[in-house]
């Protein structure tokens, strides 16, 4: 059994597998009703609990929904309905739950959280967002990539505005499976791991760095923690990072848009390039359905 907690700790040949099986199980599914089980339901008879301290729309279905097409079944619950929310440390929380439950799945706004639950949990453990990384939603990315486009290796992906959590595994993401990683945004919000990255450049100009882009990403720029305060200074700051069709003019004209959701329209991404890549957007929810059935699969394999 293995824990999936962040890309860099997976070798390139075992991320390649899940991409691969990922592909396989979504074309299982081409005739098959979304409640239907998965020709070969990989999690029978394994109960898997969804630990949320954070809110999720995305993540939380995207689960529940996989767990259940593989024959699982999950129990979805918040930090604020657990003895969490009384100070109970995630170790004893970690050491409880291995007497009920086969995986965890823990969205948490501490990534020690995370490590707690690795080290006193008996069972796999996926990470479903930390503060410092978004493993799933970037593996999901490269998926769509592959799927819309064909092979990342080699190619140019630029993230524009903060440097937050996605963008963290995507600089993880980008040595792993070989393509050139290009932050643009103020040097205040740069992603936290680059040091020693051979696959990582900053370029504090956004039409310089989005020059010859295949793909660009963004996220929301506030976190929900944020006061008002912090919202307008960040908003302030981060102005010249907003993707619209003026600065998409400047990449090449296959380039495509990715934005994980949720959009604050005419901040990070104008309403009208949001209109023109809502598709790929939806298939970046989509594909996290599949990309996470494979890692939970990878999980016990």
């Amino acid at each position: 059994m293995k824990n999936f907690v962040d890309i860099q700790g997976i070798s390139s040949s075992q991320l390649r597998n899940i991409l691969e099986d990922s592909a396989y199980l979504k074309k299982s599914r081409t005739k098959l009703l979304r409640g239907e089980l998965d020709t070969e339901p990989a999690l029978s008879g394994r109960i898997v609990a969804l630990l949320f301290k954070k809110p999720s729309t995305r993540t939380r279905f995207s689960f529940d929904v996989g767990i259940t097409q593989m024959g699982g079944k999950s129990i979805s619950i918040s930090s604020n309905e657990m003895q969490l929310s009384n100070a109970e440390k995630m170790t004893d929380t970690a050491q409880v739950l291995s007497q009920y439950v086969d995986m965890v799945v823990l969205r948490t706004d501490d990534h020690n959280d995370l490590l707690d639950l690795t080290e006193n949990f008996a069972a796999p453990v996926i990470n479903g967002l930390s503060n410092l990384s978004h493993p799933c939603q970037v593996l999901a990315d490269i998926f769509t990539f592959e799927e819309l486009v064909g092979s990342i290796k080699g190619k140019k992906v630029v993230w524009l505005g903060d440097g937050n959590n996605v963008c963290n595994s995507y600089v993880q993401a980008a040595e792993k499976f070989d393509f050139e990683f290009v932050y643009s945004g103020p040097k205040a919000y740069k992603p936290d791991n680059v040091k020693g990255s051979l696959y990582y450049g900053y370029e504090k100009d956004p039409e310089n760095a989005v020059e010859s882009a295949d793909l660009l990403v963004t996220d929301t720029w506030f976190s929900m923690h944020q006061t008002e305060v912090e919202r307008s200074k960040r908003a302030i700051l981060m102005k010249d990072y907003c993707i619209t069709e003026g600065l998409l003019r400047s990449a090449k004209s296959e380039c495509l848009i990715f934005h994980c959701m949720p959009i604050y329209r005419e901040k990070e991404i104008s309403t009208q390039v949001v209109d023109q890549f809502f598709k790929v957007f939806l298939s970046q929810a989509e594909n996290r359905l599949h990309v996470q059935k494979s890692i939970m699969k990878w999980c016990f394999s």
